[in-house]
């Protein structure tokens, strides 16, 4: 029962310090998340009956009530993450069918690289830049909109979601934003920047249309000073306006400068990267960029490639957890079932992996995760049947054993 009671007192703890939960509301939800992690098979309400103490209507009722999952995230990202943290946002395609479904429509799938029928939640977390791991806040699911009714589309709505939870990023300290490179948008960064103070890092088209900043002698007389001057060749940038700052271990030069971007209308500082091949050619470059003037080139480079471990929730919560099981057709059971499993993972980090000191960690995937938790309740199961001596040496080391079947890191 140790994994357990461990996963129970922290749940628990969380739950304490959130307004309106009732008791037997606690209860459940704590029971959730423990079954969560460990549930073998579809995780939909016929398969929770199965392995959980309720029975499949209860399961039921219970996702139609609400609860604050972006609160109990923020209680774990406090608790388990290091102070240098950012935001990122990103959404996913998830595969659901049914007519009744809400929101269901054509949405881009990046994995089969194609527009297909489903649904797509729009996923916000703090990425943890010291342990180089994300932490899932809440998951919104995507409506279908139409731009002729309110004139209003995708990048509004992505736009949206950030803002709605600016309050808690501020009390979360977090100042830095990451997204990727369809965001580069100018309706999407003036919504951000001009109603909150979150800056945003991104990444440009490898054509980019750039200007440098002007730093040469204003002209006297009325009229609009000059801001910016020649169009930047991004194939070949002028090294004396846009500095070369450090050299990769692959052995790529990393540049960096102000510079105006006309697509967005604003300064930004942008992180240019020239690719080498064999011979030391320049053979392709990137170029990242932050609306934070004064960001160090290299933090902006170290964001931006950690946003991608909000990929990594996806594809722990899609393999694992279980996130295109839900068979239900409530928009309130869908929010329910999307972020009680993107919340699985992050409980799951906090318990097994962050809580650990750094020089002791080692490599503890989910999947050994989700083996740990159901060795337990069938161990616990088939011992309590037997009415075995646990004080009994054998019996203790038989059943550590058993708890350990079919674990990849051992």
């Amino acid at each position: 029962m140790m994994l357990f009671n461990k996963a129970e007192g922290l749940i628990h703890a969380i739950i304490e310090n959130i307004d309106g939960i009732t008791k037997p509301r606690q209860k459940f939800i704590t029971h959730l998340l423990i079954l969560f992690i460990g549930l073998r098979g579809k995780y939909n309400f016929t398969n929770m009956a199965r392995y959980g103490t309720y029975c499949e209507q209860t399961y039921r009722n219970q996702f139609s009530e609400p609860f604050q999952w972006e609160e109990f995230n923020s209680s774990l990202i406090r608790t388990y993450c290091s102070e240098e943290r950012f935001a990122a946002f990103d959404p996913s395609f998830i595969r659901k069918s049914g007519k009744k479904t809400p929101h269901l429509g054509r949405y881009w799938s990046g994995k089969d690289q194609a527009v297909k029928t489903g649904l797509e939640i729009g996923a916000l977390a703090v990425v943890d830049a010291g342990n180089n791991t994300a932490f899932p806040l809440q998951a919104i699911q995507t409506p279908k909109i139409t731009s002729k009714d309110t004139g209003d589309n995708l990048v509004d709505h992505y736009s949206g979601i950030i803002l709605q939870h600016l309050s808690t990023l501020i009390a979360l300290n977090i100042c830095q934003f990451a997204v990727d490179a369809f965001f580069a948008k100018k309706r999407f960064i003036d919504a951000i920047l001009t109603n909150s103070s979150l800056h945003v890092i991104s990444r440009l088209r490898n054509d980019a249309n750039l200007r440098y900043r002007f730093a040469g002698k204003q002209k006297p007389g009325p009229g609009r000073k000059k801001k910016y001057g020649d169009k930047v060749n991004v194939k070949y940038i002028d090294e004396r306006k846009i500095r070369l700052c450090f050299e990769e271990a692959d052995g790529s030069d990393v540049f960096s400068g102000i510079v105006y971007s006309v697509s967005m209308q604003r300064f930004i500082r942008i992180v240019y990267i020239q690719h080498y091949n064999s011979e030391g050619i320049g053979t392709s470059h990137s170029i990242f960029f932050s609306t934070d003037l004064n960001l160090a080139p290299g933090k902006i480079l170290q964001y931006y490639r950690q946003r991608y471990q909000i990929e990594f929730l996806f594809r722990d919560s899609k393999n694992f957890a279980g996130l295109e099981d839900c068979q239900a057709r409530s928009e309130n059971k869908l929010y329910n079932h999307l972020n009680a499993l993107i919340s699985t993972i992050g409980l799951a980090k906090s318990l097994h992996y962050l809580n650990i000191p750094e020089q002791e960690r080692e490599s503890s995937p989910i999947a050994d995760v989700k083996v740990m938790y159901f060795n337990q309740f069938t161990t616990d199961y088939i011992f309590s049947k037997l009415s075995l001596d646990m004080t009994c040496k054998k019996h203790k080391s038989l059943y550590e054993e058993c708890l350990s079947i079919g674990m990849l890191a051992v």
